[in-house]
């Protein structure tokens, strides 16, 4: 139940956001949302974990992960396009990756980790479900006005995929996700999802800022405050949940 609730959770993101483009304040509720809660998944999830497994090195890479889209840009700077989707596909690649944690998160029981007391318990399961909605909303935001629409399904699919084998799977998958090298990978894509956050799908470094939400919102508007505090809420719920 728990994982299929968490793949209606993330396919409903796209449909939620549609129907925020419709009206203006809920445009910029539903920016400011996705921004702090992607946001607060690297901030509060991703990157912890990853330094508990990793521990110094993983910050390395994590600073490399924040380094390497600017420089990326500036060495294809005639091809700012390019890079930019580069980008995008490398932080596609680790919600895929952070997938595979969330079906751990999921399983019914402890067995996700011998000795644990806490991974797979249905509170961290209920944590899992509810930062599944923003995660889609962003899926779409960042890939379908990039690419197309059918690169955002088929990310769709590996995300869900990539969820099913970690709860199906278990014990196997649990292993290879407590890896070091799978520790690294995600700190240096938690960094080049920290960019893409903070900069939107299309800009450049001198502050005009082309289309993606975060363009979209009048940063002070009453609809992109209220979003963002709906955000922080469900961040620190899923983070205390997960607790």
């Amino acid at each position: 139940m728990a994982f299929f609730l968490s793949t209606v959770a993330l396919l409903a993101g796209p449909f939620v956001y549609a129907l925020g483009q419709r009206h203006q304040n809920a445009r910029q509720i539903f920016d400011g949302f996705i921004f702090i809660t992607i946001a607060g998944i690297v901030c509060v999830h991703i990157i912890p974990g990853a330094l508990d497994s990793g521990g110094m090195w993983a910050l390395a890479f994590l600073v490399l992960g924040l380094v390497f889209p600017v420089a990326l840009e500036r060495l294809f700077d005639r091809t700012m396009h390019e890079a930019h989707g580069f980008i995008l596909l490398i932080a596609a690649l680790g919600l895929v990756v952070h997938a595979v944690i969330d079906g751990i998160a999921l399983l019914p029981h402890d067995a996700a980790t011998p000795g644990s007391t806490h991974l797979g318990t249905t509170p961290l399961a209920l944590g899992v479900i509810l930062h599944r909605l923003p995660v889609g909303m962003a899926i779409w935001w960042s890939l379908r006005p990039h690419f197309s629409a059918g690169v955002a399904i088929v990310t769709y699919a590996v995300v869900i995929l990539a969820t099913g084998l970690s709860y199906f799977l278990g014990d196997p998958i649990v292993a290879m996700s407590q890896t070091a090298a799978v520790a690294y990978f995600q700190a240096f894509v938690a960094g080049s999802l920290v960019h893409v956050v903070a900069f939107g799908v299309s800009h450049t470094h001198d502050g005009h800022v082309e289309p993606g939400p975060l363009a979209a919102s009048p940063h002070g508007s009453w609809g992109y405050r209220l979003g963002i505090l709906i955000g922080l809420f469900v961040v620190f719920a899923t983070a205390h949940i997960g607790g």
